[in-house]
């Protein structure tokens, strides 16, 4: 039954009220991001006036999710009649021509498509995983109505044209350069006039080509038809840097092992390419069930919430927590979903740091430094709402 407007609109002003002070804020952010396109975003949020426009705008978009949430769409009706989540990762084989060059996240998504099948079906739920060989294959697939959300894709125009929409962006990914350690190159203009290996007319190549121009660094072409013979001439010191997307470049480091921590890959990203959860747009219940759910992994970590520590975090006197995990009678109604969800998201797959670090980063094969996708007050841009609840 659809909830009356005053409750949705009592439910919606709930949210605008000024967080209690406490020693975790998720709004306390610095003055600056030093090394980040998006170095204006503090001073930007410290302007009263654009304060009062984001607020604006964030009621605006959770009152027309809230119009939506006491109706079912057709995704949440598979979803519930089906009692599974159907969920799509992409697993690339290691192509450095592919039109989507990415390398392989699929512990990543698989947490993803967890989380996101927990929030809508609650603690143990069942989602399906279908595996593709890259993007194309896989938006097929959810265009089609195969599946109910892909775990990562671009949240690129021509996908929003053809009716996709995309939760917040969860994974920086961009093109850059791998070298030797024993090289002693810190940034891409330390390789002006050294060999840079390549798969000839790949996005890498292009990217490369066009950043070096811009910035007026003369590199040593050295391209390659064949990704197993560049390989072998850069593990062999035979080009001074290896040109890939950054996931790319942790994947191939990973599989030579014995060699993989004489290697680093530059923070220096010459071309951008994040990736996001997707959903078809006929769904909005569902659509922001997905976004809640990639906006409570970021806010779980600025708060502290992690696996291991959420029952005991339930009773925080931090009011931000106290809403972050549910405890509050009704607090999932705006979704449509479990009061508790949250809390059942964070025992299942932790925080949105820590399934970085497991699936990604320092305590994965891949090794992936966060760079741009550490909390906004550690120096990335990742920047969590105000939580749901609220």
């Amino acid at each position: 039954m659809c909830r009356p407007t005053s409750t949705r609109v009592r439910a919606l002003t709930q949210a605008s009220r000024p967080l209690a002070p406490g020693p975790r804020k998720l709004h306390n952010a610095p003055r600056t991001i030093p090394g980040t396109r998006f170095a204006w975003f503090p001073s930007f949020l410290e302007n009263p006036a654009s304060m009062a426009y984001l607020k604006t705008l964030s009621l605006g978009l959770l009152a027309l999710l809230a119009t939506h949430a006491a109706f079912a769409g057709p995704v949440l009706d598979r979803i519930h009649t089906a009692k599974s989540l159907a969920c799509g990762v992409i697993k690339e084989e290691e192509d450095y021509s592919r039109a989507t060059d990415h390398g392989n996240r699929a512990a990543f998504d698989l947490d993803l498509c967890k989380a996101a099948a927990v929030a809508t079906l609650g603690l143990g739920a069942n989602f399906t995983i279908s595996v593709f060989p890259d993007e194309p294959a896989g938006v097929k697939a959810l265009k089609e109505g195969r599946l109910d959300l892909l775990a990562s894709a671009s949240p690129s125009l021509n996908n929003t044209a053809q009716g996709l929409g995309f939760a917040p962006v969860t994974f920086h990914d961009g093109e850059t350069l791998m070298v030797p350690n024993s090289a002693a190159v810190h940034s891409a203009a330390d390789l002006a006039g050294k060999k840079i290996c390549f798969v000839i007319t790949s996005q890498s190549e292009a990217g490369l080509r066009t950043y070096a121009a811009r910035k007026h660094i003369s590199y040593i072409w050295y391209p390659f038809s064949e990704v197993g013979e560049m390989e072998a001439a850069f593990f062999t010191g035979n080009c001074a840097g290896l040109a890939g997307d950054v996931s790319q470049l942790a994947n191939t480091r990973a599989i030579n092992r014995a060699q993989s921590a004489n290697y680093t890959i530059l923070a220096d990203t010459f071309r951008h390419d994040p990736l996001a959860p997707a959903y078809r747009s006929v769904d909005p219940q569902f659509a922001a069930i997905v976004n809640a759910t990639v906006e409570l992994l970021f806010a779980a970590e600025a708060l502290g919430v992690t696996r291991s520590n959420v029952d005991a975090m339930a009773s925080s006197e931090d009011p931000e927590i106290h809403e972050l995990l549910g405890h509050k009678l009704g607090s999932g109604s705006l979704l449509n979903i479990n009061d508790q969800w949250g809390a059942q998201v964070i025992k299942s797959v932790g925080n949105y740091g820590e399934m970085f670090d497991r699936d990604l980063g320092k305590d994965s094969p891949l090794r992936i430094d966060r760079g741009a996708d550490r909390l906004w007050e550690q120096g990335g841009v990742l920047y969590p709402m105000v939580p749901v609840n609220q």
